[in-house]
């Protein structure tokens, strides 16, 4: 029988002890929904190298179960009880980790699937949502004849390719190839906002290729965000957030400068900075300021890693999440913070712009001066633009991972032979409580 096809390798071969990435949170997401899904309808596999291994759903089972172990239930009270000297509510916040030890919390709702194959139709869809193997485009097509299979694969971004002074040595290379595999091989690739759906058409264009079909798929703020209610920020010690890897392009370092600055000016009454991510590469400019500037060491706090519930916590709590980047595809951590209540001051880029809407506060991110007035004004009670910022977002409506598996299912029926006919309705924004209106064009 025919099968949908999920690449999970990325999530099979991580280090248990470095802290998710945003793209291992996706690929963990499918693996989630997939495992909701008729069992004789879905398979896994992983790539190593040049070799395909498919695994047992039995091996999927276990695979979901241990990162839920390792990423969500897992705490880390040392860690987390430094944050408590920062303001008696911090209390609560390590609680709340505490409280769901043990407890599995899946990042998206469990929506059964109901999805067939044509008759004639490809044996599979092999199902690719990393980066990881994408560049190895001979083997892709060598899978595609000997499983008879349609290809589908995300595309993040193309930062490597237009920005490789922000990625790893040969990155940009291989990122050259994963476009090549796209281009050449697959069928359906998915994209994350029109940004990057506008980058690789334009990238196709100047290289003189016709794009395969495009969807933009935006990503979905897990429903614990969803589930919670605004909270006022700390009025005694007010605190700011930044979430993501620490590395080159997202900024670290601006706001490392900014609040040593902040705190010459302000003493003892400098606001906290709570940076959330693992450390990356690249970045020892920014970690000589974070291991050995002394006028930091009481106002910001690395948190390389946090479960959703104690980062939901966090975060509806603060005074506004910060996301200096220079470039990014998107942008989840400003659906993530506009969900729970919480304002946004970000750069003023195009992928940013397109997740926020008219919600944000927009600011270039090499324009420090006006990063640090528009922070110091978030900080104050009295912030007049704060406010009006709480009073748009109140109208904010995020993106669901309802929507975008509705709209995955959509696309792989139109271009990669996937049928619903005559199959009962699945479950969708207009018939869910839960649902959002968040459909992009192809």
């Amino acid at each position: 029988m025919a099968k949908i096809l999920l690449d999970i390798s990325r999530l099979a071969g991580r280090d248990r002890d470095r802290p998710p990435s945003g793209i291992d949170r996706m690929e963990y997401a499918y693996l989630c929904h997939f495992l909701n899904q008729p069992r004789q309808l879905i398979g896994f596999f992983t790539i190593r190298g040049n070799k395909f291994r498919r695994l047992t759903w039995e091996n999927a089972v276990a695979k979901r179960d241990e990162i839920a172990a390792d990423w969500i239930d897992r705490v880390d009270p040392d860690l987390h009880r430094r944050l408590r000297r920062f303001s008696p509510l911090m209390d609560r916040f390590v609680r709340a980790g505490e409280r769901l030890m043990g407890e599995t919390v899946l990042p998206v709702p469990d929506v059964q699937g109901r999805s067939m194959f044509k008759r004639g139709s490809p044996s599979s869809i092999l199902l690719s949502v990393s980066h990881g193997g994408i560049d190895k485009t001979e083997l892709w097509e060598n899978l595609k004849r000997r499983l008879n299979a349609r290809l589908a694969v995300y595309l993040h971004d193309l930062i490597p390719y237009h920005h490789p002074e922000f990625s790893r040595e040969g990155e940009d290379r291989r990122h050259l190839a994963r476009l090549a595999t796209m281009i050449g091989t697959a069928d359906l690739v998915l994209t994350n906002s029109q940004v990057t759906a506008r980058e690789f058409r334009a990238f196709c264009s100047q290289n003189d290729k016709t794009p395969p079909p495009v969807k933009v798929l935006p990503l979905g703020v897990a429903p614990l965000f969803r589930e919670i209610e605004p909270m006022p920020a700390d009025a005694d010690v007010p605190w700011f957030i930044m979430i993501g890897t620490i590395e080159p392009r997202k900024n670290h370092y601006l706001l490392l400068t900014l609040w040593r600055r902040l705190h010459t000016l302000l003493g003892d009454r400098t606001p906290k900075l709570i940076l959330v991510g693992r450390r990356g590469w690249e970045i020892e400019n920014t970690e000589r300021f974070l291991d050995r500037c002394t006028d930091l060491k009481d106002c910001v706090v690395e948190l390389p890693s946090l479960s959703d519930a104690q980062l939901a916590e966090l975060l509806r709590r603060s005074r506004a999440l910060l996301f200096p980047s220079f470039t990014e595809g998107y942008g989840l951590p400003i659906a993530e913070a506009l969900t729970v209540g919480v304002p946004v001051i970000c750069s003023d880029i195009a992928a940013f712009r397109e997740v926020g809407g008219d919600i944000p506060d927009f600011i270039d991110p090499l324009d420090g001066p006006r990063w640090m007035e528009t922070i110091l004004d978030y900080a104050s009670e009295q912030s007049v633009a704060r406010q009006a910022q709480v009073e748009r977002l109140k109208a904010y409506t995020p993106p669901t991972w309802e929507r975008h598996f509705a709209l995955l299912e959509a696309a792989l029926t139109r271009h990669c032979s996937l049928d619903v006919t005559g199959l009962p309705a699945a479950a969708s924004p207009a018939a869910s409580a839960e649902g959002a209106a968040h459909l992009q064009g192809e």
